[in-house]
C-alpha cells in the first residue's frame, strides 16, 4: 500500500534543458533555490536578472524591460538613507554609488537578453498574487524596500488580470524567440503574513492563471508542479525549514531531482553530477586555512579535462 501521493516526473520533455543551451529563470526565491542547483552542476543559467521577484505583474514588467531592451537610467532610482534603490529591482541591486548600481542593473539585463537569444527555456515562478502599488504614479513595485506603508496601496490580482498580462508576454516571446519554451511554476513557499486562508487564495489564483495560460499556449508553455510536490508528495512538516514556511534543503533537493528527471536527459544528468563534483572542489575551503597544493593541482586537472571534453561548459564556468 502506498502511503503518499507520489508526483511523478513530467513525460515528453526530457532534453529540453541541457548544458549546451542557456536557461533564464525569473521569479520568487524558489527560483533562486533551483537556479543555484543548476549552476552548481554547470548549467548555463541566468537567475533573476532583476533580483528576486514575487508577483506576476512585477515579473511581467521585468520581462518587458528585457524584451524591449530598455536601459535603466537615473530616473529608475531613488535615494534612501544614503542608498540608491529601484522599485523595479530586489534590494541586492542597491548601493551607495549611483553609477555602480545602474551598471549592475544594466549589465544583468544585458546578460539575460544575450542568453534569451539562444536559450532553450524560460522558467517563471510566481510566488504571490498580492501586489503593492506606489500611490504616486499608481505603479506596481517589485519591492517596497521597507518604505512607509502609507506610500502604497495593497491589492490582490485576480486570475483574469494575470492571464491578460502574461498573454502579452507570451506573444512577445513567440515573436522574438519562437523555439523558446516557457516553464511556469508556483512557488511552494507559504506567505503566512496574509494568513493561512489568504495564502491559499493567493496560490489558488496563481494556479488558475497558469493553468489557463498553459491551456491556451500548449506549443510553448507548460507547468512544472513544484507546488503540488511540496504540498501533496512531501506532505509533512519535517520537509520544512525551522520557520515552517520555506522548504528544507532536503525538500528542494527532492523537487530538483524531479525537475531534472522531467527536463534533462540521462547523459546530461550524468555530466551534471561530474560537474557538481568539480564545483564542490572549486568551492572547497580548507579548515586549517592552509593552501593544499596537491588538492589545487588535482582540481585544476579535473577542470581542464572537463573543459577539453565539453568546451561549451566554459560559459557556465565563467559565471561561478
Amino acid at each position: 500500500m502506498e502511503f503518499r501521493t507520489v508526483v511523478k516526473p513530467l513525460e515528453g520533455m526530457t532534453g529540453l534543458i541541457s548544458h549546451r543551451s542557456p536557461v533564464v529563470m525569473t521569479g520568487s526565491c524558489f527560483t533562486d533555490n533551483i537556479g543555484a542547483r543548476l549552476k552548481g552542476e554547470l548549467y548555463d543559467c541566468i537567475v533573476n536578472p532583476c533580483g528576486t521577484l514575487y508577483n506576476p505583474a512585477s515579473i511581467a514588467a521585468s520581462m518587458l524591460d528585457l524584451l524591449y531592451e530598455r536601459e535603466f537610467t537615473t530616473d529608475e532610482l531613488f535615494l534612501h538613507e544614503g542608498v540608491w534603490k529601484s522599485y523595479s529591482h530586489h534590494s541586492r541591486f542597491s548601493g551607495s554609488d549611483r553609477d555602480a548600481v545602474l551598471k549592475m542593473m544594466n549589465d544583468a539585463a544585458s546578460e539575460a537578453r544575450d542568453a534569451l537569444k539562444s536559450a532553450s527555456a524560460l522558467i517563471v515562478t510566481f510566488g504571490t498574487a498580492w501586489i503593492f502599488r506606489l500611490k504616486e504614479g499608481n505603479r506596481v513595485v517589485a519591492n517596497c524596500h521597507k518604505q512607509p506603508a502609507s506610500l502604497f496601496n495593497r491589492e490582490m490580482l485576480n486570475a483574469t488580470q494575470i492571464i491578460g498580462l502574461w498573454k502579452k508576454i507570451l506573444r512577445e516571446i513567440a515573436a522574438r524567440y519562437p523555439d523558446l519554451k516557457v516553464i511556469f511554476t508556483v512557488s511552494p513557499i507559504r506567505h503566512l503574513a496574509d494568513g493561512a486562508h489568504g495564502n491559499q487564495v493567493s496560490k489558488s489564483t496563481l494556479l488558475l492563471a497558469v493553468d489557463r495560460l498553459v491551456a491556451e499556449n500548449p506549443d510553448m508553455a507548460l507547468y512544472f508542479p513544484s507546488y503540488e510536490i511540496m504540498l501533496d508528495d512531501l506532505r509533512d512538516y519535517r520537509f520544512y525549514a525551522s520557520d515552517m514556511v520555506h522548504p528544507s534543503d532536503v525538500a528542494v533537493d527532492y523537487i530538483y531531482d524531479l525537475f531534472r528527471q522531467s527536463f534533462i536527459d540521462e547523459s546530461d544528468r550524468s555530466l551534471g553530477m561530474e560537474c557538481g563534483r568539480l564545483v564542490r572542489r572549486l568551492n572547497h575551503r580548507s579548515l586549517s586555512g592552509l593552501h593544499d597544493e596537491a588538492f589545487t593541482a588535482a582540481t585544476a586537472e579535473m577542470r581542464d579535462s572537463l573543459l577539453a571534453r565539453h568546451p561549451y561548459l566554459s560559459r557556465a564556468m565563467s559565471r561561478l
